[in-house]
């Protein structure tokens, strides 16, 4: 199996094209994943073939043996990415089997951070023959009669898909069989090569190829992947990048003023940064964002939308920029800097993005010990173009921003330059 990506800048048709090949596919089967619900209505009404949504009134109640039953039922399934993960081994048998095609809007979250043991949990459970680490870092239960506190380990082991990390952190990792049970497989994203599930596709040795989506005559074709499709440079000439001097003159020093000599400015905004900042530096955050919706790009609340880092978003809020402590994102304007696939916020003329991404170092560490390139200059790039789409650019209208990192800045500068 070699998994087609769709690596198309926001905009470019690569939903249109996936709803095109399922409709000219009407002798196969499809399970399309999509992180919003919205989304999910979509392909049911502009699909030919009858989709169905899995619904909780099979079994013990839950969509998952809904699943299971469209599946024998050899039924066309459109799902949410929770959904996928949560895919058991029985399911996933029953796909093999029916030959289903998968076509996954947008990448999954193929890693995640197993949380509530120690070091010396691990150790006891390992000295006890409970459990043992592989080589590679994989944890193999072995005690299959285990009943305690740690059964949710067990689980996640017995699935083969549990790794130790530096003695102590455990990664989950979703199971291959959630890739390799399909008989074709479809990633619609952007900026693939800097993301985590490509990152995951190499220390899984799953081969992948990348394409372009263009449009020709009103269909859309698959064409051998080439950034210098994309209309880049126009996209640069939309965006109204504050900078603290324009045209040789100073106009303020929003980009700046938070800074202190000490820091390293390529480091600024990091999360690392943020939690060693002190109370008047975050402070003056607080004060630029305002200053920025206020003087710079006079904007309604309405019409703005921001981030930072979720936890740090409190601290810097303020009356134009506002975080709703429910996540209730009809009251607020803020939106996690990891969005993607939405059009909800396509009217919205302005916006700030209020941090400098970097992966997590153990994450980084997960794959570099395992020989894996990471490249997090392209990781923040995708992250902050798939979030700059989220607004009114994405209808080709002229869009302000705010980006304090200079790091940030540049690579965004280096994207329209086709650099990156």
């Amino acid at each position: 199996m070699t998994v087609k990506v769709l690596d198309a800048i926001c905009g470019s048709g690569k939903t249109s094209y996936a709803i095109q090949h399922i409709n000219e596919s009407p002798d196969k089967l499809f399970i399309y994943v999509t992180p919003f619900l919205s989304e999910v209505k979509r392909i049911k009404n502009e699909s030919i073939q009858e989709f169905y949504e899995p619904e909780i009134k099979y079994g013990k109640g839950k969509k998952s043996n809904h699943i299971k039953v469209l599946v024998e039922e050899a039924a066309n399934i459109v799902m949410t990415h929770e959904l996928f993960a949560r895919l058991d081994p029985e399911t996933l048998m029953n796909i093999k089997l029916e030959g289903y095609t998968l076509i996954m809007d947008e990448v999954a979250n193929v890693l995640n951070t197993v949380g509530d043991i120690t070091k010396d949990d691990i150790r006891s459970l390992r000295d006890s023959d409970i459990l043992r680490i592989e080589p590679t870092g994989e944890i193999t239960w072995l005690d299959i009669l285990y009943d305690g506190v740690f059964n949710h380990l067990k689980v996640l082991a017995m699935k083969k898909n549990l790794f130790i990390h530096n003695g102590v952190i455990i990664f989950w990792t979703m199971p291959v069989i959630n890739f390799s049970s399909f008989e074709e497989v479809y990633i619609l994203t952007y900026l693939f090569d800097g993301q985590i599930q490509k990152y995951y596709y190499d220390m899984h040795e799953i081969k992948y190829q990348k394409y372009s989506v263009v449009k020709a005559k009103e269909k859309y074709k698959l064409t051998q992947y080439s950034k210098s499709l994309e209309p880049r440079e126009y996209i640069g000439s939309l965006l109204g990048i504050y900078e603290d001097y324009q045209n040789g003159k100073s106009i303020s020093k929003l980009n700046t003023n938070y800074l202190v000599k000490s820091n390293k400015p390529d480091k600024a905004l990091s999360k690392a940064w943020f939690h060693k900042a002190n109370t008047s530096q975050i402070d003056q955050l607080r004060k630029n964002l305002l200053t920025f919706f206020t003087t710079q790009a006079l904007t309604k609340v309405d019409d703005l939308f921001w981030t930072t880092f979720k936890s740090l978003a409190p601290e810097i809020k303020n009356k134009k920029c506002k975080i709703n402590k429910k996540d209730d994102r009809s009251k607020d304007n803020f939106i996690p800097f990891n969005t993607r696939a939405t059009n909800a916020y396509a009217d919205k003329t302005a916006m700030a993005f209020v941090l400098n991404r970097f992966m997590n170092p153990n994450e980084k560490q997960f794959f570099s010990s395992r020989g894996i390139e990471v490249d997090e200059d392209l990781l923040a790039t995708s992250d902050l173009i798939q979030f700059l789409f989220r607004g009114c650019i994405r209808n080709n209208k002229p869009m302000d921003c705010y980006i304090p990192s200079s790091r940030m800045r540049t690579l965004l500068k280096k994207w329209i330059n086709y650099e990156i």
